[in-house]
């Protein structure tokens, strides 16, 4: 059976992907097709950068999920590697679109380009579906506030902690998971025990204090999360950490996976000048969290 392909990279499967890839579905229904989402696990520019550290709103297994929550028939992976990237347009669109996923239909965003040095634009896609005899559609950027919603503009609020314009964007609240790993004891010490979490170093990690939802297998808490470098203390040696306080609550959960979900910034990260006045301030952040938690429900 043929396809009607929407083609992106999708990091963060935002508000504007939602748009694209629910074209493609409600397309390839009108049409009697199969709907499939084609992606790039990992963004072209950082292929060509090599920057993989902090770079993704979403892993390609998180992509898959909120992908297939949008009820396209398929989810396909393509790799972007040195053979793609120097292949020109007219190739990519010959070998890939057409031969390898079967195309009887393509649906990109407008500023979605392929072949080398992004050579095929959207009046050469356009061109190209119509002399091949496929459907096309363009679909606009979505916007917010008068401005458009794009994955830069999200990785950009969340290395600045801006986490709820973020998700505002997203369409969904960000979360990182990973599983709980030995830290230094620290917290525990002060008398605020954490969750030390092992995040992909991959995912963007935005950095301050926030209220946020922890989830442990089927259960979820409320929780003040930390992302920083522990100025304070200086243990870690520059190394970023995201570490959780579990509001009323005291299991046993090194080894497991979590999932934390960023809500509120509720401060950035400082340099306190003793001990004593860091516990102070987290004693606030807990009381702030809990204003939050309580006004949400």
């Amino acid at each position: 059976m043929l396809n009607f392909l929407a083609i992106g990279t999708y990091d963060g499967v935002h508000r504007g992907h939602q748009k694209l890839i629910k074209t493609a579905v409600r397309e390839a229904l009108r049409r009697g097709l199969r709907s499939q989402v084609v992606y790039f696990p990992f963004p072209p520019k950082f292929f060509f950068s090599g920057e993989l550290e902090n770079c993704l709103i979403t892993l390609p297994e998180e992509r898959d999920a909120l992908m297939a929550a949008l009820r396209p028939d398929e989810i396909s992976p393509l790799v972007f590697n040195r053979t793609v990237a120097d292949m020109p347009a007219a190739d990519f669109f010959s070998r890939v679109v057409l031969e390898r996923f079967r195309a009887a239909g393509l649906c990109v965003g407008p500023d979605f380009a392929v072949g080398r040095g992004r050579e095929g634009h959207l009046a050469f896609l356009r061109a190209a579906s119509r002399e091949s005899g496929i459907a096309f559609k363009a679909v606009p950027f979505a916007t917010r506030g008068g401005h458009r919603i794009s994955s830069s503009l999200i990785r950009a609020h969340l290395r600045e902690g801006r986490v709820e314009e973020a998700n505002k964007c997203l369409g969904w609240d960000y979360s990182v998971s990973g599983p709980v790993i030995k830290g230094a004891g620290l917290g525990r010490k002060l008398g605020f025990p954490t969750a030390n979490i092992g995040a992909h170093p991959a995912k963007i990690l935005p950095p301050g204090i926030f209220a946020a939802r922890v989830k442990v297998g089927h259960d979820s808490f409320d929780a003040v999360l930390s992302v920083g470098r522990r100025p304070t203390v200086n243990t870690l040696g520059g190394r970023l950490i995201l570490e959780a306080h579990l509001l009323d609550f005291s299991r046993m959960i090194y080894g497991k996976e979590l999932t934390v979900t960023f809500l509120r910034h509720l401060r950035p990260e400082r340099k306190f000048s003793s001990k004593e006045a860091l516990v102070g301030h987290i004693r606030s952040d807990i009381a702030a969290a809990r204003r939050y938690f309580g006004v949400r429900s």
